[in-house]
């Protein structure tokens, strides 16, 4: 496939791994930073290392601040759940008519709502499994290879996206893997999301200790069970068993990680509960349905957990 021009809004662990990614892959990369003091260290620097298997790789990118004039065709938005109508709203202008944007984050609510703020413009969503963390300023590690999974948000028989957009085509070892019903995808990462991220938060604890620790067990298994009675007044299946199998299966197997959203609070940063848990009782609340192990974890963590 041929090369083309990607603007990656959002300098965070998973937008530096694309970033190397798509450079490696031969397209053109230009990171939109917040600040001149990052564009300076950006240039300084030359671009964005990679460290994956001890082995760092400095791959050559540019930066811009959102106010540059450069038209923008392909956009993949990496920031915060928080971060993303007011990230999406400092380059609105500079879309071309014909941009296709990618929104890569944990989560749900802020894609949706991305969509209807860019209609008509082609919005699609992603998840991704990729593990990453930023040892420095636009050095990333790349901790643990996954897939990102992507789908349209607003396709509709008049638009009939395709269901990948196109040049979203990393170098290996990162897999693209197109979802033509990204939205179910989006909720079994959430469900996950809100069975591990916020009680790690709460007891300040690696995830595995969540299958270890009897009454960390029990706390996860009793909002397993709420999420689960959700899911099936919504009509959703989201896996083949109870969602606690599922994230016993993934805390297990990232039992030494401590959550993005305990390493927020730590750097007492905002996390992104408001689009976890938060998301997951609003719809309850439009099914009519009470989650209190989930509504009291989520009034803890807003009150005593605030940056």
């Amino acid at each position: 496939m041929a090369a083309v021009h990607w603007h990656i809004l959002g300098a965070g662990a998973i937008g530096c791994l694309w970033a190397t990614h798509l450079a490696k892959a031969g397209h053109q990369v230009t990171l939109i930073v917040r600040t001149q003091d990052a564009l300076n260290r950006f240039n300084q620097q030359g671009g964005v290392t990679l460290e994956h298997e001890n082995i760092s790789t400095l791959f050559t990118a540019n930066a811009q601040l959102a106010d540059t004039e450069e038209p923008i065709h392909n956009l993949l938005l990496t920031t915060k759940a928080y971060d993303t109508k007011t990230a999406l709203a400092s380059v609105q202008a500079r879309l071309s008519q014909d941009a296709q944007i990618v929104i890569l984050q944990n989560g749900m609510g802020a894609q949706q709502s991305a969509a209807e703020q860019l209609a008509p413009k082609r919005v699609w969503a992603a998840s991704t499994t990729d593990g990453a963390w930023l040892k420095a300023p636009f050095h990333v590690v790349f901790a643990g290879q996954g897939a990102t999974r992507v789908g349209p948000l607003n396709a509709t028989p008049q638009t009939d996206l395709p269901t990948q957009p196109q040049g979203m085509t990393p170098a290996e070892p990162m897999q693209v893997v197109a979802d033509a019903d990204i939205e179910v995808s989006l909720w079994r990462k959430l469900v996950i999301n809100c069975a591990i991220n916020p009680l790690t938060a709460l007891y300040g604890c690696r995830n595995g200790e969540l299958v270890t620790d009897p009454d960390k067990y029990q706390h996860m298994a009793a909002l397993c069970e709420e999420m689960d009675t959700l899911c099936n007044a919504k009509g959703l299946t989201l896996f083949d068993t109870p969602i606690l199998e599922q994230a016993v299966a993934v805390a297990t197997a990232t039992g030494t990680n401590y959550s993005s959203m305990l390493q927020d609070v730590r750097q007492q940063r905002r996390t992104e509960l408001d689009f976890i848990t938060g998301y997951l009782l609003k719809i309850a609340a439009e099914q009519g349905l009470n989650l209190p192990q989930n509504q009291s974890l989520y009034k803890t963590l807003t009150t005593d957990c605030k940056p």
